[in-house]
């Protein structure tokens, strides 16, 4: 599994019930397709360094999880076709898939230290 962190901007002028259901809906999507670990923090409102369709601010939001290629494809897909998300960016982080690597090592070692 690889490690990834997702951040995308919704628009500034979405009622406050749509933008949390966006939010679940994408933290929802990503547990559906297997990923785990699954970290979700809202930024807030900032003001975007460039005009980004016609707004000058936007509602930040932050998720990171672990999940093989075809998970993020499919999240990167949904959130194109989703018209609230102004923009999008993920970033693989190999650091934390070290992480998770040692945390498996350790399961296993564990389970047969039991045995």
């Amino acid at each position: 599994m690889r490690a990834y962190e997702l951040v995308y901007a919704l628009r500034p002028n979405l009622p406050e019930e749509n933008r949390v259901s966006q939010i679940k809906r994408f933290e929802e999507l990503g547990k559906r397709l297997g990923c785990i670990r699954t970290e979700v923090k809202e930024w807030g409102m900032r003001r975007t360094a460039y005009e980004l369709k016609k707004f000058h601010e936007a509602y930040y939001v932050i998720m990171r999880f672990f999940g093989d290629s075809s998970a993020k494809d499919e999240i990167d897909r949904q959130l194109k076709l989703t018209d609230e998300v102004l923009r999008h960016l993920f970033v693989r982080l190999e650091e934390a898939e070290k992480v998770l690597d040692e945390d498996v090592e350790l399961d296993e070692s564990e389970e047969e230290a039991s045995s």
